[in-house]
């Protein structure tokens, strides 16, 4: 694997904001063998390459039950938990020689995987596979409910851009799912056609001029509030989306332009049931 390929996605479970931004002053240096890693701010919907888990923190550790690591979506611990789990991890303090060290293994071990799964003509790898479950039960945590969000049967997609370019992208891709994709240019087409028919999810490009993102989110929120619509919004670096607003108007999420089609696909499935 080449040293100067793109970076990777880490997911942290369980850290605070101060270790968080700790995290993302570090990976901004070359470490290790120069893979590059990047962390998923929490709303970010695009699928981690990997997962970093604070094992002092029990929702963390709950929260793998759920998201059920495997060897082309691992997950390092870091900390010893007080029950057995079949993961890699190092020791607090964090060491960051070694968490490099370990994070660039899980990587390896991954390409290894995904050739192999590759060479079997085995396509899409799902991110949650069936394994043993942490015998961890908080009663559902708050923190994580959100990744359980009941998926929506039947509804549309409409696509919010300039042109029509995306939704033909994304009508592509949903193809043989039998999903139909609509475009919108404005606030009000987007809202007339949220009243006419069910949107099971509205994606919204944050750069269309006139379109206040957070706004329309609202409106689309209200107007069939029983059809549990969800709204991704698509902004051009994270930080053009402001969080606060976003959680005000009620959006579900964001993911970064340009988005790879099997991230836009992974985005979706996770708010609204896809045939196979």
């Amino acid at each position: 694997m080449s040293a100067n390929c793109f970076p990777f996605a880490v997911r942290l479970l369980g850290f605070n904001q101060q270790e968080a931004e700790i995290f993302d002053a570090t990976f901004a240096l070359d470490q290790g063998k120069g893979y590059g890693y990047f962390r998923l701010a929490e709303d970010n919907l695009q699928d981690p390459d990997l997962y970093i888990a604070n094992t002092d923190d029990e929702k963390a550790l709950a929260a793998l039950s759920y998201l059920r690591p495997s060897v082309v979506r691992p997950v390092l611990l870091v900390g010893t938990p007080g029950i057995p789990l079949p993961h890699a991890s190092i020791e607090r303090p964090i060491r960051w020689n070694r968490l490099f060290f370990a994070l660039d293994n899980l990587i390896e071990k991954r390409a290894d995987a995904l050739s192999r799964l590759e060479a079997s003509d085995v396509i899409s790898v799902p991110e949650r596979r069936r394994r043993d479950r942490t015998d961890v039960d908080l009663n559902d945590p708050p923190d994580y409910q959100k990744m359980r969000k009941e998926q929506v049967q039947g509804g549309a997609v409409l696509i919010i851009d300039r042109t029509p370019a995306f939704r033909d992208y994304l009508a592509g891709l949903l193809a043989r799912h039998q999903v139909e994709v609509l475009w919108a240019r404005s606030e009000s087409e987007a809202a007339g056609a949220c009243a006419r028919a069910p949107m099971a999810v509205v994606m919204i490009n944050t750069s269309v001029p006139e379109v206040d993102p957070y706004r329309l989110c609202m409106t689309i929120k209200a107007t069939r509030p029983d059809d549990k619509t969800s709204v991704i919004l698509l902004v051009s670096k994270s930080n053009d989306y402001d969080v606060e607003r976003a959680r005000q108007a009620g959006a579900d999420g964001f993911l970064t332009k340009p988005v790879a089609g099997h991230h836009l696909l992974n985005a979706l499935k996770k708010f609204m049931r896809l045939s196979r």
